[in-house]
């Protein structure tokens, strides 16, 4: 069984519309290029909603650790929501 973790990278700071697009195309042509059987999230990092939404997409188990689903975040709420 393979996992893949996501965590936050060096530019999590910068937050835009255009570098979550972004982040959903990367992670599309890598996550379909070698699936995983189960993506961990390890925040609600803008990286982190962007893996779990492909992963969702690409019908790959998504899990998130307790930093993932911060309830007064709102990355946090929605990855609660695609988390399994």
């Amino acid at each position: 069984m393979t996992e893949l973790v996501v965590k936050a990278g060096a530019h999590a700071s910068e937050p835009s519309v255009a570098r979550l697009a972004s982040l959903l195309v990367e992670f599309e042509r890598s996550l379909s290029a070698d699936p995983p059987d189960k993506l961990v999230l390890a925040d609600a990092s803008d990286d982190a909603l962007a893996a779990a939404l492909v992963a969702t997409k690409l019908l790959i188990a998504v899990e998130a650790a307790p930093g993932a689903i911060d309830p007064q975040s709102l990355n946090g709420r929605l990855i609660a929501q695609l988390a399994t």
